[in-house]
């Protein structure tokens, strides 16, 4: 197979990451506005209640199929014979969360009203599975996964605008969310031409699959659990109205939190590398400025959010969604919070190897997400399923500290987290009474990142910051290479 270039799947995997974080910046102000808060949540609350289906039909494929196809990716005949037994194993599957889908929407009675919406939502199931996007991961396929993905959210794009008119529309949103999301798969079955074999017949090995599977679905259940569970409790517990102003909150923050999982899908095979060769200093190394550039960026965001949050949901949710402002300011911490721990368990227990305990990590987090959800979102509502998140994700941090002190003992993080926070302390004031006398929305969006970066990266400079003088001399270097160049 012909190797594949690994800057130019760098550069088309960071241009599809943008644009997934930007399309909902795009989407969601026009749909909340027309859907408001009531159509909105009807729609979320349904695609959390399908998100519990996909778990079973997934399974724990993905992780293990791309790596098992990329191991025989050179050898057509072996590759086709694994896909066709992955697929037939995911179609198994799928069928059960079907039977499992069918049998929810005849006995809970929550479902009865929303049966329509529910079965729209459910298409994304089969067309994951279909799908066979592991497949693509596998053979580096970037460019082809980035132009499908793009080309279908610019359909989706036009879709919204031209048939998403008035409140009743919250079903045409639904069938248009799910061709965002996975209907550029229908293409992968036909595309998968060009590198299997579909069609041909060969004695399926399935057996084989099964353990490794399972032992990956237990982990993808408590990750999936943990991650889903606010908003399907929320829906239960409350009504539509309060999933609505829940999910304008987690999207906001959410939308900006996602950039750092982005950083840290890159570093995961360095990380691996690094542990499978025993060069503990590198991976100390690598670690360090991993930790040490979140907590240079995450604080002043965290800082700007909470002020500035009455101005990001007027301009992107609406008037109508006031009560998500509290509600996404107590979430606005999980940019540092959840960014340090899903570094240190997404990323170095699993490099490391230590699986079983991410695993057993996750399946305490969603216990505890569980019991803290029932405690607080009967008393508050959206903004206790919000508290209820955020005193999890706390609970993780603690975790993940106190399992891996020995390997941060050998990190050196104290003299850059107080410069950052001496920085954003200043900052914080400084743009504080700026967001007080600046009059209009539009302005305070954009005037207060600007002035509140520079202020930031100001004092930083008077305290002799090393991490930024290296970013500074790295950037300065780089211009005067493309000057002599």
């Amino acid at each position: 197979m012909e190797a594949k270039s690994l800057k130019k799947n760098a550069v088309l995997n960071v241009i599809k990451t943008i644009c997934g974080i930007a399309f909902p910046l795009i989407t969601f102000p026009y749909a909340s506005r027309i859907l408001l808060a009531e159509g909105t949540g009807k729609v979320n609350f349904a695609n959390s209640i399908i998100a519990y289906f996909k778990i079973i039909s997934t399974l724990g494929i993905g992780t293990y199929a791309v790596r098992g196809a990329s191991a025989v990716r050179d050898n057509r005949r072996e590759l086709s014979k694994f896909v066709k037994e992955i697929l037939a194993i995911n179609l198994i599957s799928t069928f059960i969360a079907y039977i499992c889908f069918l049998g929810a929407m005849i006995f809970v009675q929550k479902f009865q009203n929303l049966q329509l919406l529910l079965c729209i939502c459910s298409s994304s199931i089969l067309l994951e599975t279909v799908g066979i996007n592991w497949l693509y991961s596998a053979l580096e396929e970037y460019k082809y996964i980035t132009v499908r993905s793009l080309s279908f959210q610019a359909l989706s794009l036009i879709l919204l605008f031209t048939l998403v008119k008035t409140t009743d529309d919250y079903i045409k949103y639904a069938a248009i969310s799910v061709i965002s999301a996975a209907g550029s798969n229908i293409l992968n079955l036909f595309h998968s031409r060009l590198y299997i074999n579909l069609f041909e017949k060969v004695k399926l090995e399935l057996k084989k699959h099964i353990k490794p599977i399972l032992i990956l679905f237990v982990t993808a259940i408590a990750i999936n659990i943990f991650t889903i569970l606010d908003t399907s409790m929320l829906g239960c517990l409350t009504n539509t109205t309060e999933v609505g102003y829940y999910s304008a909150a987690s999207k906001i923050v959410k939308m900006i939190r996602d950039v750092f999982p982005a950083v840290f899908t890159v570093l995961f095979a360095r990380l691996s590398y690094y542990v499978a060769h025993k060069d503990k200093k590198s991976l100390t190394e690598l670690s360090e400025k991993t930790l040490t550039l979140i907590f240079f960026l995450a604080p002043p965001m965290v800082v700007g959010l909470v002020i500035l949050m009455p101005s990001i949901v007027h301009i992107l949710c609406g008037s109508n969604f006031e009560p998500s402002i509290n509600t996404a300011r107590i979430m606005s911490p999980l940019l540092i919070i959840s960014s340090y721990s899903g570094f240190l368990g997404g990323q170095i227990l699993v490099a490391m190897k230590r699986e079983k305990t991410y695993m057993w990590c996750m399946i305490a987090a969603a216990l505890c997400d569980v019991v803290l959800n029932l405690f607080f979102i009967p008393l508050w509502g959206a903004f206790g399923a919000a508290a209820a998140t955020l005193a999890t994700e706390l609970f993780i941090f603690i975790l993940y500290t106190t399992l891996l002190r020995n390997f941060l003992a050998t990190i050196s993080l104290k003299k850059n987290l107080i410069h950052f926070l001496l920085a954003t302390a200043v900052m914080g004031i400084v743009i504080f009474f700026e967001h007080k006398y600046l009059q209009t929305d539009f302005f305070k969006i954009i005037i207060i990142p600007l002035s509140g970066g520079v202020i930031y990266v100001l004092v930083l400079l008077a305290l002799k910051n090393q991490f930024l003088a290296s970013m500074v001399n790295t950037i300065r270097k780089k211009l005067q290479h493309k000057r002599n160049n």
